[in-house]
């Protein structure tokens, strides 16, 4: 029978504490006498956040750190595995709902909104894996080559992942992997939620509950914003520039004397030349003057509500940052597609996992990063003093781990060194600038 052996670490063994309580409600466990389940959550977590150029770079530190010598041909093999990829997710969701019952909820405050799950959605790509395959060239016409010239090698296909942030607790999860079209390219936004299908959006909600998805222009489809609102999903997006929309009607539950709907000069209901399904349209301009335009399904929220949903959707973009140039993650680690989405899932929880430790170590020791709270508090009083209004200066938060923070997990992940001494270091290195 595999045992799970905690980690002799004390910053490791915190981080993937709350595996533990996830896995052992997970559907999907099984006694895997060569790599066990808890064994392989915390291998691909510690690679997600190491900095490392390769699986067998990384399989190699492992050893060489002393926790465990894993086989090459045995990691690959669990990469492939669909029933590790539906523990991944299972444990994955154990997590929400432990964010969502210890993490403050910075739209509790806003009452409009307490009937709405928040969701943001985005697509993000991956290098390819070393092993993909090249995408297939099209066809030209022959021509005479130079004397020296050499065949241009075709360029490998990137893995296209989507995945969604609960603004509340900001819990990630991933979505779909994207499909590769025929010929070569990936699957566009709007085709891969039609393929998932507008229920799925839902993600468990009650009945009763609505659920709000916040999507950047390249899920613009008004026959599946239709459908999806039957069914209680609501859209906001911002209207693209080529697209042929009229005015209908103006909406009657605009208050201009509210001051946070400042900056909004119009709040309408809209429809696409030549019929179709209506929408609403709330056109914004920001305190530098530049003016934005946002389509939602959902009509009685006040118009302030629907910008400021927006403006947060800035959170997924900042967590692919986090991703890419913090946690490192930009190449796929192997070719099958279950492996891409076990990649991918590893991104969500090890992501999950920080949110939660950093969270920790403020609430319980009092740690937290000061001089980028400073310099965050000055830029908002900069704003304010601006006359920029409340959607520019609301629901201010730190959305990302720090770089200082990464670096910190990373080095003594593999550390026996006490708890109380780590996090002195950490304080140390959130007081320099």
């Amino acid at each position: 029978m595999a045992t799970y052996k905690t980690p002799d670490s004390p910053v490791l063994a915190r981080f993937v504490a709350p595996l533990i309580d996830a896995y052992s409600g997970s559907q999907h466990k099984y006694d895997c006498r060569e790599l066990g389940d808890l064994d392989f959550l915390e291998t691909g977590i510690s690679r997600c956040v190491g900095a490392v150029t390769s699986g067998r770079d990384f399989l190699q530190q492992l050893a060489d750190n002393g926790r465990r010598n894993i086989e090459v041909t045995l990691f690959f093999k669990a990469l492939k595995s669909k029933r590790r990829l539906a523990n991944l997710i299972s444990v994955n969701l154990n997590i929400a709902r432990l964010m969502r019952s210890s993490l403050l909820d910075p739209f509790a405050e806003i009452a409009e909104l307490s009937g709405f799950d928040i969701y943001a959605g985005d697509g993000h790509f991956h290098e390819a894996a070393c092993h993909d395959p090249h995408k297939p060239k099209k066809p030209k016409p022959a021509k005479k080559k130079a004397n020296g010239d050499r065949q241009k090698q075709a360029k490998k296909l990137q893995t296209g992942q989507f995945f969604i942030l609960n603004m509340r607790d900001h819990h990630l999860r991933h979505y779909a992997l994207a499909e590769t079209r025929p010929g070569g390219g990936n699957e566009h936004d709007m085709h891969a939620l039609k393929r998932k299908g507008a229920r799925a959006l839902r993600f468990g909600a009650p009945v009763g509950r609505k659920s709000m998805i916040v999507w950047d222009r390249a899920c613009i489809d008004f026959g599946f914003w239709a459908e999806a609102k039957h069914l209680g999903v609501y859209f906001i997006s911002r209207e693209k520039a080529n697209m042929d929309i009229q005015t209908i009607a103006l909406n009657p539950r605009f208050d201009r004397e509210d001051p946070r709907n400042g900056g909004i000069s119009a709040d309408e209901f809209v429809g696409p030349g030549g019929g179709g399904s209506m929408l609403r349209r709330v056109t914004y301009t920001d305190a530098k003057g530049t003016t934005y335009k946002y389509l939602t399904t959902e009509t009685q929220l006040p118009a302030w509500v629907i910008v400021l949903l927006f403006k947060q959707r800035w959170d997924i973009e900042k967590v692919f940052d986090e991703v890419k140039n913090k946690m490192l993650e930009r190449k796929s680690w192997a070719s099958s597609d279950t492996a891409k989405a076990v990649h991918a899932n590893f991104i969500c929880l090890a992501h999950n996992l920080m949110v939660l430790l950093e969270d920790e170590i403020e609430k319980a020791d009092g740690i937290s990063n000061t001089p980028e709270r400073k310099r965050r508090s000055k830029r908002e009083d900069e704003t304010r003093k601006s006359g920029a209004g409340y959607v520019a200066t609301a629901l201010q938060r730190f959305t990302v781990r720090s770089v200082k923070f990464v670096r910190w997990l990373r080095n003594f992940i593999y550390r026996e060194t006490g708890w109380g001494t780590a996090l002195a270091r950490l304080a140390e290195i959130y007081a320099t600038r």
